[in-house]
């Protein structure tokens, strides 16, 4: 049975069991404890989440919505682009130095807000597409289908997923790791 680390923020949190109950018996599905917030911080805490958890054969992994945000007003997002770019670039580069350049990653774009201009999140979902192609990496759209039907899938909060959000992410997440079990 392989090992599935999902890797990410509250979105991932949120689907993670659903991911954990549909790969029962057909693959170990584990994360962190912890949000995993902007990609900079996911990145800094791979050190201190990765002795407690089991060496992964494949890590599913979001971030996205925390980078984008301005969340103190400054008129820019947390995490500028090049920034973005680079914490993506690096977690590559630690996940493969730590578990081996044979190290299944699949990158996931970030999902909608209700209130998020479409703009940013589809910015942000090139840069990270961008990443994952130089580093010949597949990318699973967990956009697009949040977005088929937000209404539905995001919550009054317009972040976080609904019980039917986060079936269809999951669903999504599990068709993403098929080939790779």
């Amino acid at each position: 049975m392989k090992n599935l680390l999902l890797l990410g923020d509250s979105i991932r949190m949120s689907y993670s069991p659903a991911v954990k109950e549909k790969l029962k018996g057909r693959a170990n599905v584990y994360g962190p404890n912890d949000n995993g917030r902007w990609s900079g911080y996911t990145l800094n805490s791979l050190r201190f989440w990765m002795p407690h958890l089991s060496d992964p054969d494949i890590v599913h992994w979001n971030n996205g919505l925390w980078d984008m945000g301005d969340n103190y007003n400054l008129g820019r997002p947390f995490s500028l682009p090049e920034e973005y770019v680079s914490a993506l670039e690096r977690t590559i580069r630690v996940l493969r130095n730590m578990f081996g350049e044979g190290l299944t990653i699949i990158m996931a774009t970030t999902t909608p807000t209700a209130k998020t201009d479409l703009q940013t999140p589809h910015a942000y979902n090139d840069l990270l597409r961008d990443v994952a192609a130089r580093h010949n990496i597949p990318v699973n759209d967990l956009f697009s289908t949040i977005a088929e039907n937000r209404e539905d899938f995001l919550m009054p909060d317009g972040i976080h997923l609904t019980e039917k959000g986060i079936a269809a992410a999951a669903d999504k997440v599990c068709a993403a790791v098929e080939n790779y079990l």
